[in-house]
Parts: structure tokens; C-alpha cells; sequence
């Protein structure tokens, strides 16, 4: 999917929309049974009907993660002191496998990996990540989107950001309710 400034507030729009007509599951007497639905049956509803709860929940928040960042870099530009020169974004939602966005300017280009962790699996996530962006030759940015709630210092990521490895931190609930 291409986002840029005509189109990301509604597709973020239809994505919360469609995440909010999920049917959850009803809890139940059986505490053991009602886990295990959460973690099996497909929902039948929302953006990932096809999966249970569970995955569909993991989804979904990167999938937050890569359209609010992607937003607050069309509307802003900026990646810390990094002034990107992209217009247009190209993203992967609920993909495995390639880059989750990308971009391409005036031979420019940018590679970019989102997600949505606990703070328990921040530094294996970041580990990880850094290395996929660092395999990439002929590349000018490599820029790495997450929840700002995996880190206790989220301004440290804007000041160690520069070309070869940006940090964006996406505060889902701010962003959501800062949406017009």
C-alpha cells in the first residue's frame, strides 16, 4: 500500500474502523477453555479475521506502529535532527518476510522495519532489526519504527538518530487520539 499525505488519514481511518468491528471472544466459567480461545479460534471479524485473538493482537499494534509512524513522517519530515526527503511511503501490513516500509526519492532510498514489543523483548527485538537494515546495501536511510512504551528513554533514540540507522517511536495512544 502507497501512503502519502492525500491518503493516510483515511487509511488509518479504515484500519481503526475495521479494528474496531472486531466480535471479541465472550469469556466463560472455563478459565483454561477461554485461554485457549483466545489463542486458537480465529475471530472472524476485523483485519485478520482468519486468526485468533492472540495473533491478530500482535498484528494489528505493529500494524498501528508502521501507519502512525509513517503519518507523523509525512506530516513532519523529520526523524530527530534527519530531515527525510520522502513523499511517499510504500508498506507491508501483517507481512513476513521483506521490509515492513520504503521509500524512494531523487535516488535516495530507504528501508524500514516496524514493531510492537514488550519492554522485556525490546533489546532482542532491536538487535534483530539492526541487523536485517545493516545487510542492505545501496541504501541511505535505514529507519527502525516502535512503540515508545518498550523504552524508559525515548528521547535517547531521536538523538542517536542519523541516516544509516533513524529511531521512530510511535506512542499509539497519543497518536490515536491526536488523529482528526
Amino acid at each position: 500500500m502507497k501512503l502519502n499525505q492525500t491518503n493516510i488519514d483515511k487509511e488509518l481511518s479504515n484500519y481503526l474502523r475495521s479494528v474496531n468491528s472486531i466480535n471479541l471472544p465472550t469469556p466463560h466459567n472455563d478459565v483454561l477453555g477461554f485461554i485457549s480461545s483466545l489463542k486458537r479460534e480465529p475471530l472472524s471479524s476485523g483485519p485478520y479475521p482468519n486468526v485468533s485473538l492472540f495473533e491478530a493482537s500482535n498484528r494489528i499494534l505493529s500494524d498501528l506502529v508502521i501507519l502512525f509512524g509513517v503519518r507523523r513522517l509525512l506530516l513532519n519530515q523529520a526523524v530527530g535532527n534527519v530531515r527525510l526527503p520522502f513523499t511517499e511511503y510504500e508498506v507491508a501490513l501483517g507481512v513476513k518476510g521483506g521490509h515492513d516500509l520504503t521509500a524512494t526519492a531523487r535516488n535516495l532510498h530507504l528501508v524500514g522495519e516496524a514493531f510492537n514489543v514488550a519492554p522485556s523483548f525490546f533489546q532482542q527485538k532491536k538487535s534483530r532489526t539492526i541487523k536485517k537494515l545493516r545487510s542492505q546495501e545501496r541504501v541511505d536511510y535505514r529507519l527502525i519504527v516502535f512503540n515508545a512504551d518498550a523504552v524508559k528513554s525515548p528521547q535517547h533514540y531521536a538523538k542517536i538518530s542519523e541516516p544509516s540507522m533513524l529511531y521512530l517511536l510511535v506512542d499509539l495512544w497519543v497518536d490515536r487520539d491526536n488523529l482528526v
